[in-house]
Formats: C-alpha cells, sequence, structure tokens
C-alpha cells in the first residue's frame, strides 16, 4: 500500500514503494520521463499528463507507484544525488583508510570529484545542473525541505573529516568552510559554463572533468587552509594596531 502525506519528504527515509517484480521497468520509466520535464520545465511547469505522455503510462501508475506528484519529483532528486553523496563517502573512507587522517586536498577532491562527474555524464553535461538549478529555484521551498535531508548525513561525515585533519581550528569555523566549500561547486554546476564562456576561457575540453577537479580541489583546500589563520588572530592584530596607532597620535 503506498502512504500518502501533505510533506512528501515525511517518508523520504522509508524502504522504495513496489520497486521489485514487472512492475520495476515501469517505475524506472516514469522517473526518466519525470526527470527530463522537471528539469527542463521545474515542478510547477509539469503537470501529470506531461509525465504520463512522456513515460507512456497511465494516472494510476503513477499513483500506484509514487503516490503523488511531490513524492515523485522527491525520488526524481534523490535518486540522482544518493549515487553521488556515496561516492562522496566511499573516496572519504579510502582516503582516511590510507593515512588514518585523509589530506586535506583529499578531503576537497572527495566532495567535488563525484559532482563533476555525474555532471558530465549522459552527454551535453547531464542533467544535473538543470535539476539542481530547479531545486534552488523552484517556488514552495523546495530547497529548505529537501537539500538539508538529501545532504545532512553527507555534511556531517565531512566535517567529522575535516575536525581530524584540522584540529586546531574551531568547528564553526569548519562548518562555514563547507558552505563556502559547496558555494565553489554550486557556482559551478549552475554557472561554470556560462561564466567561463563570458570571461573568454576555452571549451571543456575533457569529459570527465579532471582537470576542472583539481582545480576546485586547490581553490578549496587554499580556503579551507586560510581558516588555521581565523579565530581572533585578526581581531588580536587590529586591536594591537589601533593601541599603537593611538599612542603614535597621543605623542
Amino acid at each position: 500500500m503506498i502512504q500518502t502525506t501533505h510533506d512528501p519528504l515525511a517518508n523520504l527515509e522509508a524502504p522504495d514503494g513496489p520497486s521489485a517484480g514487472p512492475g520495476q521497468a515501469t517505475r524506472e520509466r516514469i522517473l526518466d520521463a519525470a526527470e527530463r520535464l522537471f528539469a527542463e520545465h521545474g515542478f510547477a511547469g509539469t503537470s501529470h499528463r506531461q509525465i504520463t505522455a512522456e513515460a507512456r503510462v497511465n494516472l494510476a501508475a503513477v499513483n500506484y507507484h509514487f503516490g503523488s506528484k511531490e513524492a515523485l519529483f522527491v525520488e526524481v532528486v534523490r535518486r540522482r544525488l544518493e549515487p553521488v553523496n556515496r561516492r562522496r563517502v566511499e573516496m572519504l573512507e579510502e582516503a582516511e583508510r590510507r593515512g588514518g587522517a585523509a589530506r586535506l586536498e583529499d578531503v576537497a577532491r572527495a566532495f567535488v570529484e563525484p559532482v563533476v562527474a555525474a555532471r558530465v555524464e549522459g552527454g551535453e553535461m547531464g542533467v544535473l545542473p538543470k535539476l539542481m538549478a530547479r531545486v534552488v529555484g523552484e517556488p514552495g521551498g523546495w530547497a529548505e525541505r529537501l537539500l538539508p535531508v538529501v545532504f545532512a548525513g553527507v555534511a556531517a561525515r565531512f566535517l567529522a573529516s575535516l575536525e581530524r585533519v584540522m584540529p586546531e581550528v574551531k568547528r564553526e569555523d569548519l562548518v562555514w568552510g563547507l558552505v563556502f566549500s559547496a558555494g565553489v561547486l554550486s557556482h559551478y554546476l549552475l554557472l561554470g559554463d556560462l561564466i567561463r564562456r563570458v570571461a573568454g576561457g576555452a571549451p571543456e575540453a575533457e569529459a570527465a572533468g579532471g582537470e576542472t577537479v583539481e582545480r576546485m580541489v586547490r581553490y578549496i583546500a587554499a580556503g579551507l587552509k586560510a581558516l588555521r589563520g581565523a579565530g581572533g588572530g585578526g581581531a588580536a592584530k587590529r586591536t594591537r594596531a589601533g593601541k599603537g596607532g593611538r599612542g603614535r597620535k597621543k605623542a
């Protein structure tokens, strides 16, 4: 039996519905069709009729497998992002096994490489940038409702790794470091091609995006390393400078 709810995120962590047996092919066809339509038109701009026509199914099939358009949208996003997050954690664990505590560059690489790989697969840079743009910009607060659920676990895992690599840095600074790192990655996803073209950069030359990964790794790692100088050092220097300045003026 399919559970229905006003909040499609309520059962996000529950096992998928009837996904085994003969219905699996139908379910995947609905997801594929919905993903293309949601990426192109957004949640509000995609109708049940468009989904059923694209997937070549009737409305009863959509309701049977997903219960509602909201739940279908959640599953489309989750299906695209969960493999990315699993690969991120796998890379992080591999790096930690090699040296006990991963190097900062290893943490940054595990954070960005699976996303870049997902972006470029499937031709024409894949559907991920468009889908994420829809999540972020879609009316109805989808970003606030969906992204914390999808990313909370992986964000906590990366924060724990950063705390082992940089124990001298305050936790709050590391949290902000993750926020800024995610910002770099988000802008690459949503605007990277456009900004590069406007700035006169060369077209993306490699399908795997390896050079792009290394550029982001260097940039993010450098930003995280700069956090080692945070935590009041700057304020103390300004205070000392202020005292010295007042002393000179007084003399």
